[in-house]
């Protein structure tokens, strides 16, 4: 087994944790798995040793698994007015039975998600807005509950200015909310809106 096989072989079985550990497809992740999926059929039906077809075969199966998964999502995700979906969530948020914790976020693809906690409930729900800037919805239903100055907010649009997305975890305190950052379980890239002269 010469070096290249080695080299491929590391790549295919790195690739493959990070797949089965991380779930959902990401760009750079996904390229890098086509090109040692690639190198990995070349060298184990050629060449190689033909082990490394079955790390490349594993591979591609999770690969494309995550990404049919991932379409049929994005497919079915509800499309909803920005406008319509801060209402809601206000509203919600501002009812005495109303939710007791909400964790906004922007996946890099561009979807809200919006987890809330009631008293005795969670429910993870996402949707795509179908105008304005997924961004500005969740900077401004964190700005209306945890206040315009609140330390979360400040911190979130820095993280995301440096490239680097957030999840906002607000939380009810008595009449108030409060506002946390933490770290996003998959992709941290932040989404680009298109046409938005704040986060585009």
């Amino acid at each position: 087994m010469d070096v290249l096989d080695i080299v491929v072989a590391v790549g295919l079985v790195a690739l493959l944790l990070r797949a089965l550990v991380r779930r959902g497809p990401t760009p750079g992740p996904l390229l890098l798995a086509l090109v040692f999926g690639a190198l990995g059929l070349w060298r184990g039906l050629g060449p190689g040793p033909g082990w490394l077809l079955w790390l490349t075969v594993g591979l591609l199966a999770v690969t494309v698994g995550d990404f049919l998964f991932a379409a049929r999502l994005w497919a079915r995700m509800p499309r909803t007015d920005p406008g319509e979906v801060r209402a809601q969530l206000l509203a919600d948020c501002r009812s005495d039975d109303g939710r007791q914790q909400l964790t906004l976020a922007v996946a890099p693809g561009g979807a809200v998600m919006m987890d809330g906690v009631w008293r005795d409930m969670l429910r993870r729900d996402a949707v795509m807005v179908t105008g304005g800037c997924p961004v500005c919805l969740v900077e401004e239903v964190t700005a209306e509950l945890a206040g315009p100055h609140a330390k979360a907010l400040a911190a979130y649009r820095r993280e995301r200015a440096a490239g680097t997305n957030r999840l906002i975890v607000l939380s009810r305190r008595g009449s108030g909310w409060e506002a946390a950052l933490e770290p996003v379980r998959g992709s941290a890239r932040p989404f680009r809106p298109v046409g938005c002269p704040v986060h585009s």
